[in-house]
Order: C-alpha cells, then structure tokens, then sequence
C-alpha cells in the first residue's frame, strides 16, 4: 500500500514538473506576454493535463517570479519593469563577480576543462533562430547558462551559487528580450571569449569587471526601451 502511495505521489510531481516547464516555455518563448492572464483551462489544454499539476506549477512560477496571483483576476504573468530590471542587474553584477573572482582564485585544472569546454560547446552553434533572427535559440541559450555556471562553480560556496541560479533564471525573459533591441550591435561571442580568457589567465579582478560590464550591456537597451514605454523613470512598476 505504501509502496503505491509513493508511485502516485511520484507520479504527481512528474506531472507537476511537466505542466512547470511547459508554461515556462511558453512565457520565455513569448506565447503569454507580460501582464497576460493565465486561465486554467488555456492551460490544461497545453499541459494535457488536469487542473492539480498546473495549479502545483504556477505555484512554483510564482516562488520564481515568472507569474503573480491576484485575489481578484488570478494568475498572470509578471510584468516587466526598470525598478525590477535595474534590481536584478545590480544583483548579478554584485553576486556573481563575486563568485567568479573567488572562483578564479580558488579554481584547479578540473575548473578549467569545464569553462573551456561550456565556453566550446556554446560557440559551435548560432545564438539566433533562423526563422526568428531577433529570437535565441533554445539549445544555445542552455549553453549559455551551463558556461555562465562553469564560470563561477569553483567558489565553494553552494549558497552563492544558488542565488546567482535563481538571480540568472529571473532575468531569462529580460535578457531575451536585450537580444531583439540590441541585434547586431553587440558582440556577445567577444565578451564570452574575454570572460574565459581573463578567467583562465587567473585575472580575477578583470574577469569580474568584465563580467559586471557584460551585465550592463544587457540592460543597458531595454533600459532605453522601457524607460520610452513609461515615459520616463518609473515611480512604480510600469508593465510592458
């Protein structure tokens, strides 16, 4: 009896797991846009699931801050701000050059082969969509974050490296949304190479400025971008 307890509690997070990414897909990829409501029934019909797995995913999205849940309208999709992308920037610059200069100091060899191997794997293949050129592709934005995360995994911190986890899922649909303002005016592939270089070459203070830099740039267009959409500086959260 336990022993089909457990299979269906199992079962029940499989589910739940399923329904969580589809939706987040589904928000990354721009299917439900910022401020969007999110019906259970639209839901269920692109989880093909019952209504339990995809109440348990929005309620992890939630945690996340991908979706909101208001009393009155229910779930929604969050809304996209200058106070929340200027937060987040100032968040990553501060705790991730952290972790990268702690792990330019306190990486070995095996720290090495991981950023020199991320670093390769995610320049074998193009950033943009060729139907989309203004879009990333999904197999390269999962290198993308795997070379980030190499980057820094030498820190010894497990806590550091669960808050820059959390802080570079939250500006996922930021950063998307940089790589159709900025185009071909950014050189994304040269700021990855100058990052493993400085790493590699032990400069752990140029690696983390450059880092910090590299932040920057993201936001530094869709700060112009929302600031047009609000009419200025934001005294609240100005949806997009």
């Amino acid at each position: 009896m336990r022993d089909q307890t457990d299979q269906r509690r199992g079962g029940a997070r499989t589910l739940a797991g399923g329904a969580y990414e589809a939706i987040r897909q589904a928000i990354r990829g721009g299917r439900f846009k910022p401020g969007d409501r999110l019906r259970f029934a639209d839901l269920q019909a692109l989880c093909g699931m019952s209504v339990t797995p995809v109440r348990e995913a929005l309620a992890r999205l939630t945690a996340e801050g991908f979706t909101v849940l208001d009393d009155h309208r229910g779930y929604s999709v969050a809304s996209l701000s200058l106070e929340e992308l200027r937060d987040i920037t100032a968040a990553r610059q501060l705790c991730e050059s952290e972790a990268l200069r702690l792990s330019v100091a306190r990486g070995d060899a095996d720290w090495e082969a991981r950023v020199i191997a991320a670093h390769h794997l995610m320049v074998r293949i193009p950033q943009a969509r060729e139907d989309i050129p203004s879009a990333m592709r999904e197999d390269w934005e999962a290198r993308h974050a795997a070379f980030h995360a190499a980057l820094i995994s030498a820190c010894g911190s497990p806590i550091l490296l669960e808050i820059c986890e959390k802080l570079f899922s939250r500006a996922d649909r930021y950063r998307r949304m940089s790589v159709s303002l900025s185009g071909a005016t950014r050189n994304v592939e040269g700021e990855h190479r100058q990052l493993m270089d400085l790493a590699l070459a032990r400069d752990a203070e140029g690696a983390a400025t450059a880092l910090r830099a590299h932040y920057g740039r993201t936001a530094a267009a869709l700060e112009s971008f929302l600031e047009d959409k609000s009419g200025g500086p934001p005294e609240g959260e100005p949806p997009l």
